[in-house]
């Protein structure tokens, strides 16, 4: 397993951030399908479980920078960064960015503040690289969620039309 790139300390005990491997492609894949389950099962429409595959994990691992949150043995959460993101950004796409992709913890590990240490994490990380800051996109019918980012200093930038699914995207500057 790969070196451990943060710790967490809860009151449900110690978590392990770790760049992924892979060999942990399956872990991934069982993590986002179910997420997408769960969202499905609150009729979320958000992420579906036919639309994450091993190959696509696989890919994943070749084209951006995959971190597994550990507990234990058991993987419990994860996100990938990338560093330009045209399909979501289009003509604002730009490379001096990090961009923030399959952001998810385990449900029964929700409310620890987990997502919100992961991002921090990354936004640590990206700051170190260089990067002047840090993009995401979440759909646009989710408030909570759009909250929860809002929450984390990231400021709405634009709606986007992904074929008549709308997702907004977000950014926090660290340089002005």
């Amino acid at each position: 397993m790969g070196d451990t790139a943060a710790t967490f300390s809860t009151e449900q005990g110690r978590f392990e951030l770790k760049r992924a491997e892979a060999e942990q492609a399956g872990e991934m894949l069982s993590l986002l399908k179910e997420a997408a389950e769960v969202m499905e099962q609150q009729g979320r429409k958000q992420w579906s479980p036919s639309l994450f595959s091993l190959d696509l994990m696989e890919q994943y691992l070749a084209e951006r920078e995959v971190f597994i949150l550990w507990h234990e043995d058991m993987a419990i959460g994860m996100f990938t960064l990338q560093y330009g993101d045209p399909a979501y950004w289009g003509e604002r796409d730009d490379p001096a960015y990090g961009y923030l992709h399959r952001l998810t913890v385990r449900a029964s590990y929700r409310g620890l503040e987990l997502g919100t240490k992961m991002i921090s994490f990354a936004e640590s990380y990206l700051l170190s690289k260089g990067k002047q800051g840090f993009r995401l996109d979440c759909v646009s019918h989710l408030p909570t969620l759009n909250q929860f980012y809002q929450r984390q200093g990231f400021q709405f930038v634009a709606e986007q039309d992904m074929g008549g699914r709308f997702v907004n995207l977000y950014e926090k500057r660290f340089i002005s």
